[in-house]
């Protein structure tokens, strides 16, 4: 048994599917099944049962927690001595979601790469959730996201405070204020009233995103029921909505980085804070305490500290 074969079969017990599997990881269908055919035999017992569908059985389930921590007690010695022999070799794998990073990877991959150009950078792209999942079964190395962490056992390391803005198509705030546009355009700039807009429709991402939590909280404190007329699961698309003039959309202030050029002709938007203390986020770096952090990951942590703080 080798560390191939461990990351072929979770791979295959993640897809429990040999096509996807076999597309993953960029080798044939055949290849994938004699790996997992040699490591059946050589533990002398069935991984997978493949009637009706493929699925794994009691013995396959047991593998895949013990094949996790060996992998991950494998990732970490190699990094602890990369560190020692200070050869920086290895792989950072990063869980973010799709909007934080693509505000923040543009800027700090460069560089991190620049510094350790012989360590491969993994991304898995999730929402909080989803990063967590990852984070508890040692798949990444650490995650970026907003608070709170729900999983227990994780070292946090602040990156920003992030206030949530209302992204308003400008075209809104002049047909809904008319001749006061201009006045209350100022005055929002300092903090928005979200109830003069209840006559607007609104753009959201989905409910579960740990964003999406503190929006519907807000809206709950405020008696505030948007006209929502769009969700999706890409924040992205919500601020692409709101640009395009079609929605109203709130999200934190860093994924404006994010915001897409305007279309010609596109009357852009207008930016309004939310001021209620309730509306601010905290973004951090999480890790598994007591897990090793190579120093090519304490010093991703110090890029991102870096960016934000500009």
């Amino acid at each position: 048994m080798n560390f191939q074969h461990l990351r072929y079969f979770l791979m295959v017990a993640e897809e429990l599917n040999i096509t996807r599997a076999a597309e993953r990881l960029y080798i044939s269908q055949q290849s994938l099944s004699n790996h997992i055919g040699n490591l059946e035999r050589e533990l002398d017992v069935k991984l997978f049962t493949r009637s009706p569908k493929l699925s794994l059985t009691y013995a396959g389930g047991l593998l895949v927690d013990t094949a996790t921590q060996i992998l991950d007690l494998h990732s970490q010695y190699l990094s602890k001595v990369g560190d020692i022999n200070k050869q920086y070799m290895g792989v950072l794998r990063v869980g973010i979601s799709h909007t934080c990073g693509l505000a923040l990877l543009p800027e700090i991959l460069p560089k991190f790469r620049a510094e350790f150009p012989q360590v491969e950078f993994s991304l898995y792209e999730g929402n909080s959730n989803q990063l967590e999942d990852e984070l508890s079964h040692g798949r990444a190395d650490l995650i970026i996201c907003f608070q709170p962490i729900i999983m227990e056992g994780v070292t946090t390391v602040p990156l920003t405070e992030q206030q949530l803005v209302m992204v308003v198509p400008k075209n809104f705030t002049d047909r809904l204020f008319g001749s006061q546009a201009e006045e209350l355009r100022t005055q929002f700039s300092q903090g928005a009233d979200i109830r003069a807009f209840e006559q607007l429709p609104f753009v959201l991402i989905k409910r579960g995103n740990r964003t999406r939590s503190i929006v519907d909280q807000y809206f709950s404190r405020y008696f505030f029921k948007p006209q929502l007329i769009l969700e999706t699961e890409n924040t992205v698309t919500t601020l692409a909505m709101a640009q395009a003039g079609i929605g109203v959309t709130i999200c934190p202030e860093l994924f404006l980085r994010a915001i897409p050029a305007p279309n010609p002709g596109s009357a852009g938007v207008d930016l309004f804070p939310l001021t209620d203390p309730s509306m601010f986020s905290k973004l951090v770096v999480g890790y598994r305490e007591g897990r090793y952090l190579s120093h090519f990951g304490q010093r991703f942590v110090e890029m991102a500290q870096e960016t934000l703080r500009k």
